[in-house]
């Protein structure tokens, strides 16, 4: 919805016979000066005079017009009135501050955003806030109130002195002047329009004040005329200049509210909400106005607005207004207890405290002390209880000023002291910091009160001093009405460790009619733990869990109960939770599961882990889905991968009738991930390596544990090398060694590259060599493809690349590996040459044992003998398997005889040439000494 402002050129002259009384249009007159019909509001204006026969010719009644005189406007020069005071430093710089941030918009900035209004891309409240420059009186008058009334406990009288100044400090929220009344000249043009408008000329109407809109953007005038223009016609866009022209004339508070009225006939509540925020600045003290917006702002769901609205009308009221006053503040005490925000309500009933001292009732009283109580404020507390309830305190210092006076003075100086002693008593301010001496609680005082004053007494360690009174209470007050209270009583006394005392009030609770709930059992069993009576305590909690069968803290706390008592087999009774049914508490499901290893369920507790990590892993359905997670690099991708892969085969990626969890910050993820680990090591203690390469493959699409993603990869690969799955297995190597070539750093992901080949189904692994062997890497690499050619027979290329490596750098393991692969191209049928390469291996082996040294003898001399044995030469095996077992092992060998040790093995193939040449004698011989089963 766009309006094009054209510039309209009216002239004199072109007007139909300028009378004399047509001058009068160029005198200031107001807007709204034209009478439309008898029922309207709008002031009467000057119109031209015309003749009879245009009077005759046109039917116009001339009744239907009344001559008034023109209205002087002056220009406005502040919008609030300014007015000084004497305050703070800090208060002027604010102030100064405040006024420093409301920049004065510029004309076309004014008429871009009454465009961008009536186009409809900016809502009214947010077209109102530019305007304003982001000044928000709402809050800032809040602000302002607050300070007054400081929100800290003091004096009634000194806050309501301190109001006097409140008339002072709000006017200085002071914005820019801007100029919002028309120039003669367009004071005459206005009315100009006024006439055509009443003439049934609206298009001419309207071109004049969309001129003067371009001239003045900031004058009210033009848009209350277009509003009556487009009334009848396009209703929604008069509303739309209606709008503007209040937003420009604020102070109509009548205005206001009638076009909120027609806001909420066209259900856009929220403009209505601003246009009674607004109507509130107009008359801040007019009761209705904030009702009207609390009710609507609760309708829009806006319950922040809502308290923040009577919070500012509290603060508005007088203290003649004291009834509003109670009734508000304690609507927003009410919400805010509700809300658990003490704070806040605190401050609403501070307010009747400070300005309606006189309307005070025990019903004030009695929520003022329970949210002090709440927020731990008891010597406060304690002055409430005192100055507005006949209880009486005597402090030490008093009773000593008292003695002193009675040595010293005369009777009636005793009896004037004592007076003085006890209004002394009475007055907060000088004994804040004395200790009592002595109480006085009449009967008279409501039992809440004295719950209140006994709860407070015990906060402040005067527990021997309301002995008295609390045996008074527990033996006449009745627990049946009072049955809260006694359980406040017993709250407090617990929270000092008193729990002997506490058990006196908890005791008839529990044997109550109307108090035997689950919150008192369980507060009679946590005093049994704290006498430290465990027996009576299980009794309690298991009574607490028949009331409350999903109270979880209970639980817990008498599954730590009977796991003090031994009984771990009834603690993991008492934390079992149906997954189908129940919200699993995520801490309660750890706890079981602990006690599940504890007791060596081991299947029940791998069911209760693979339960927990379901909460933030995703559940593996079937063994092909590794393969979309063993290749991605991050959780998410590994996610992604996983969907897509589920999406392919019509699934979707979560869990139908999966468990729901309460969110909860326990276990803390190292515990969660030091119980993964647990059941990474107990399955593969017991060998369920295919439970375990499932395990560590969950643990990957975990967000809880991305930070230990290289750890639970390196899981992942030792439970495909125990479950002998290479085909997963290299998958996940392969991007182990990418990242180590990657960095160039030495590490054994080598070696673990190797035990997966051995394993390998299939040739991937030799592409994946030679695409690495194109880079400057380590020289394992050319071993291992050295490797890959020997086990598959292309021994040529398998020698190849071994001389290649021990020309580079010789070794002992290079030495042996050409001498192994010599021999066997000498053991085949058709290969040419063999003595050369018999000798050849026999001089490579020969370097080898040179390589090797002393400490590898035993070594040297098993493989020379298999080497012999391998070719034939049996006389020389025999000689070098005897050196074999002549040789004295080292200490290396000795401290792990069971891996390192070769005389086994060169024992039992000397039995087999004995066997082979028949001499069992000596073969049963080599058994007997070396070999024992």
């Amino acid at each position: 919805m766009e309006y094009n402002v054209n510039k309209v050129n009216i002239s004199m002259t072109d007007m139909t016979e300028k009378t004399a009384m047509e001058v009068e249009l160029e005198k200031p007159i107001a807007s709204d000066s034209l009478i439309i019909s008898e029922n309207s509001s709008v002031a009467p204006v000057i119109i031209e005079e015309l003749d009879e026969s245009a009077i005759s010719s046109m039917n116009v009644d001339i009744n239907e017009f009344v001559e008034a005189k023109a209205l002087q406007m002056r220009e406005v020069t502040d919008i609030v009135p300014s007015c000084t005071f004497s305050s703070s430093p800090n208060s002027n710089k604010d102030i100064t501050d405040m006024e420093d941030q409301d920049v004065l918009l510029t004309t076309d900035e004014e008429d871009r955003l009454t465009k961008q209004f009536l186009n409809g891309e900016l809502t009214f409240s947010e077209y109102s806030s530019r305007m304003d420059q982001g000044t928000d009186l709402e809050m800032i008058e809040t602000d302002a109130s607050r300070r007054i009334s400081g929100f800290e406990y003091v004096p009634a009288q000194k806050i309501i002195e301190q109001k006097s100044y409140k008339t002072n400090i709000m006017p200085q929220v002071r914005q820019k002047k801007k100029r919002r009344v028309l120039p003669p000249v367009l004071q005459g043009l206005m009315g100009e329009a006024n006439l055509r408008f009443a003439k049934g000329e609206v298009d001419l109407a309207a071109q004049i004040c969309m001129e003067i809109i371009r001239q003045v953007p900031s004058a009210p005038e033009p848009f209350q005329t277009l509003a009556m223009i487009y009334e009848n016609d396009q209703p929604e866009k008069s509303l739309q200049f209606a709008l503007i022209a209040a937003h420009l004339s604020p102070k109509d508070a009548d205005q206001w509210v009638r076009l909120a009225t027609l806001s909420l006939e066209s259900s856009n509540i929220k403009q209505a909400i601003t246009c009674y925020s607004k109507a509130i600045q107009a008359s801040p003290k007019d009761i209705s106005l904030y009702e009207t917006r609390a009710h609507l702002q609760e309708q829009n769901g806006d319950k922040k607005a809502y308290l923040r609205g009577y919070t500012k009308l509290i603060h508005q009221l007088e203290t003649e207004d004291g009834e509003y006053i109670m009734k508000y503040a304690k609507i927003l005490a009410k919400r805010y207890m509700q809300e658990n925000n003490n704070e806040q309500a605190l401050e609403a009933i501070e307010t009747i405290f400070a300005k309606c001292p006189d309307l005070i009732t025990l019903e004030e009283v009695n929520i003022m002390t329970e949210l002090l109580i709440a927020l731990k404020q008891f010597k406060r507390c304690l002055d409430v209880l005192v100055k507005y309830t006949d209880i009486q305190i005597l402090y030490k210092n008093n009773v000593e000023e008292e003695q002193k006076k009675t040595v010293n003075g005369t009777k009636a100086e005793k009896k004037e002291e004592s007076g003085n002693a006890k209004g002394k008593a009475k007055s907060p301010s000088k004994n804040q910091n004395s200790e009592i001496e002595s109480y006085n609680v009449p009967d008279n005082v409501v039992v809440d009160l004295k719950a209140k004053f006994l709860i407070t007494l015990i906060e402040l360690d005067y527990i021997p001093i309301a002995e008295k009174l609390l045996s008074k209470f527990y033996m006449y007050e009745n627990p049946e009405i009072s049955g809260d209270l006694f359980l406040d009583i017993a709250e407090a006394l617990m929270g000092k460790k008193e729990f002997r005392r506490a058990m006196l009030l908890l005791d008839p609770l529990v044997k109550s009619c109307n108090y035997s709930l689950a919150a008192v059992w369980l507060r009679h069993a946590e005093c049994w733990v704290g006498c430290n009576d465990f027996d009576k305590a299980i009794k309690s909690y298991e009574t607490v869990r028949e009331l409350s069968p999903q109270h979880l803290g209970a639980r817990l706390a008498l599954a730590k109960l009977y796991k003090k008592s031994e009984c771990y087999n009834k603690a993991i009774e008492v934390l079992y939770q149906d997954p189908e049914s129940d919200t699993l508490d995520p801490d309660v499901l750890y706890q079981r599961t602990l006690l599940l290893f504890k007791v060596g369920r081991y299947e029940e507790y791998f069911t209760s882990g693979m339960l927990l990590l379901s909460r933030h892993c995703v559940n593996i359905r079937r063994k092909d889905e590794l393969n979309a997670l063993a290749r991605a690099t991050g959780v998410r991708q590994r996610l992604d991968s996983l969907q897509l892969h589920r999406l392919s085969c019509g699934e979707k990626l979560e869990d139908e009738n999966a468990p729901t969890f309460l969110v909860n910050v326990k276990p803390s993820e190292k515990n969660e991930f030091l119980l993964f680990l647990q059941m990474c090591k107990l399955a593969c203690k017991l060998k369920k390596y295919g439970f375990l390469q499932r395990l560590c493959f969950t643990a990957l699409t975990s967000k809880r544990f991305k930070k230990r993603n290289a750890h639970i990869i390196f899981l992942c690969l030792i439970s495909c090398i125990h479950n002998k799955d290479s085909y997963y297995g290299y998958n996940i190597v392969k991007e182990i060694v990418r990242e180590f070539v990657r960095v160039r750093q030495k590490s054994n992901s080598w070696n673990l590259l190797n035990i997966i080949i051995q394993r390998a189904e299939d040739l991937r692994h030799n592409r994946f060599i030679m695409r690495l062997l194109e880079r400057d890497v380590f020289s394992y690499l050319h071993i291992m493809h050295a490797n890959n050619c020997l086990v598959s027979g292309t021994y040529k290329y398998a020698l190849n690349g071994y001389m290649s490596l021990f020309k580079v750098a010789p070794s002992a393991l290079l030495a042996l590996l050409i001498g192994v692969t010599q021999l066997q191209m000498a053991c085949q049928k058709m290969s040419a040459k063999k003595n050369q390469l018999v000798i050849q291996a026999l001089a490579f082996f020969k370097k080898y044992t040179q390589l090797r040294g002393k400490e590898g003898q035993q070594e040297t001399y098993y493989n020379m003998a298999r080497a012999f044995h391998q070719i034939g030469l049996l006389p020389s095996a025999i000689h070098f398997y005897k050196l074999v077992l002549k040789e004295d092992a080292g200490d290396l060998v000795k401290q792990h005889a069971n891996l390192l040790d070769l005389r086994k093995e060169a024992a039992f193939n000397l039995h087999l040439i004995y066997l082979q040449s028949e001499n069992y004698l000596l073969a049963r011989m080599y058994l007997d000494d070396y070999i024992t089963i």
